[in-house]
């Protein structure tokens, strides 16, 4: 019974706990800086303040579980990125479907509704392994790999290193719709002078066709590198990078304009340490569950199969049969000879 109740132990009730909780609410931090385009300046002509570079800024994203089905949570990731004097500069969410054990895209429960992906969104499986994974792009919409690069100490930690780099026509609606769609003519021709000759000249070509507003295109690019916990596959620490180059098409010439948008971003030091105790704790916690008391209840269980037999060795020893003493017998008296008298008489 101890070795079975062992077994469920570490084979049942430890993966039930390396899994998304239900009431997962957690708030993460990051801080950087960002490059960003500045509309209305761009709009009025003023080139010289339509981009400001070395922005400070804070990017919050809380990461929640809203329901829960069986093996599947449906989770919300939210993210505000404010400058220093608290103007949101933009704010992104999105609903997914997954998987509560390995994280991975899981089919929308009845009535629900999610946004498709490919692979993990808020995390990597508990435990990781050190091998490549499919993590979802959210400006791209599309699965780029997480690709497994090294095994490396971060704070403190032991951790995995995964790096995962995209390229794309931006396809985020919540981060496009920030963005200006359309051009007028008159900012276009006040770029011209920074474009490349060969483009200045093909512009000039163009410019009696242009329309008074040229629709923009976006594309975005990202690099990302997560420091994930071996054990527990809690993410320690992140470095975020992601661009959005802005381009309009005259006629057959793609012209790109200049970056749109760019960060640099990585887990605030606060952030960091909060996150590498708790990765601390929760492996105490597995280690305790998964190795150490399965280990005690098996040697119970081991003492506890062989009390029978020692008890009855014991008593083997201790009762023993009763010892019969065996008194000497005392020989019978010998026989006297006959009288003298008596011989002679009989032979007479």
């Amino acid at each position: 019974m101890v070795l079975a109740f062992a077994a469920v132990l570490r084979f049942a009730i430890v993966p039930g706990l390396q899994q998304l909780p239900d009431d997962l609410d957690t708030t993460l931090h990051y801080t950087g800086t960002a490059d960003i385009l500045d509309e209305a300046a761009l709009m009025k002509g003023d080139l010289a303040n339509g981009f400001k570079t070395g922005v400070p800024v804070e990017l919050e994203q809380r990461v929640r579980v809203v329901s829960a089905h069986g093996d599947t949570v449906v989770v919300t990731d939210e993210t505000v990125l404010t400058d220093p004097d608290d103007n949101r500069l933009s704010n992104t969410k999105h609903t997914f479907a997954v998987d509560r054990r390995n994280l991975a895209a899981a089919p929308a429960p009845a009535g629900v509704t999610v946004e498709p992906h490919q692979g993990l969104t808020v995390g990597f499986p508990i435990p990781p392994e050190p091998t490549d994974y499919t993590y979802w792009d959210y400006p791209t919409a599309m699965g780029a790999t997480a690709a497994y690069v090294r095994t490396e100490q971060r704070a403190g930690r032991e951790t995995y290193v995964y790096q995962m780099k995209t390229a794309g026509p931006l396809a985020d609606p919540s981060v496009a719709g920030d963005l200006p769609t359309a051009l007028s003519k008159q900012v276009l021709l006040a770029f011209a002078p920074s474009l490349p000759p060969d483009q200045q000249a093909q512009l000039k070509q163009y410019e009696a066709l242009l329309p008074d507003q040229l629709p923009l295109s976006y594309t975005a690019e990202g690099e990302n590198t997560f420091w994930v916990d071996i054990t527990t596959g809690y993410v320690v620490d992140v470095a975020r990078k992601q661009k959005i180059d802005v381009s309009l098409a005259l006629g057959p010439i793609v012209v790109p304009l200049a970056s749109a948008f760019s960060l640099d971003l990585r887990f605030a030091p606060d952030t960091v340490r909060t996150i590498t105790a708790d990765a601390e704790s929760a492996a105490s916690g597995l280690r305790l569950i998964s190795v150490i008391v399965p280990i005690a209840l098996v040697v119970l269980a081991i003492l506890l199969a062989l009390t029978p037999l020692f008890l009855a060795r014991r008593r083997r020893r201790t009762v023993r049969p009763q010892e019969t003493v065996t008194q000497p017998v005392a020989a019978p008296p010998a026989a006297s000879p006959p009288p003298a008298a008596a011989v002679g008489a009989d032979e007479k």
